[in-house]
């Protein structure tokens, strides 16, 4: 998907097919709402969201739209990712995301550093690490969780 195009709203409209009066109609929401929200002139609610997610089949919108609009720690909280990927290959990413963390053994140290209750100033670069590479294995797995099954 061209994350160029817009904001999640109108890449999950263009994704469809679907111009912007055959959204209205499908959402109940007017021509000029749609077009806000894809110009990023007002916020969508939750709820028009929800809305939209549905019409246009695409689950991942809300929490896509949501990065999009945050800034500081909460965009990291929802990873940036990439819907719509085919299955096998966005399966294979996360396996070896997977994979390589186990096999450096970090899955032990972090339970190592963890065991304390406590990270010490020797153990938090490697503790910053560990978070980084969690962090690519939640992506990976949201990717699947979005990812293009063949019907």
């Amino acid at each position: 998907m061209d994350k160029k195009t817009g904001n999640a709203v109108k890449r999950a409209r263009i994704l469809t097919g679907y111009s912007q009066e055959k959204a209205a109609e499908m959402s109940g929401y007017s021509v000029d709402s749609i077009q806000a929200w894809e110009a990023g002139t007002r916020r969508a609610s939750v709820e028009a969201l929800d809305t939209l997610a549905l019409c246009y089949n695409a689950p991942w919108l809300a929490g896509m739209y949501l990065r999009e609009l945050s800034q500081g720690s909460f965009a990291d909280t929802i990873p940036e990712f990439t819907p719509g990927e085919p299955l096998p290959q966005t399966v294979a990413a996360l396996l070896h995301h997977m994979y390589a963390f186990c096999d450096r053994h970090s899955d032990r140290r972090l339970l190592a550093i963890a065991a304390d209750g406590k990270v010490t100033d020797e153990e938090q670069p490697e503790f910053e690490a560990i978070k980084e590479d969690l962090q690519a294995i939640i992506q990976a797995a949201i990717e699947v969780r979005y990812s293009r099954v063949k019907e």
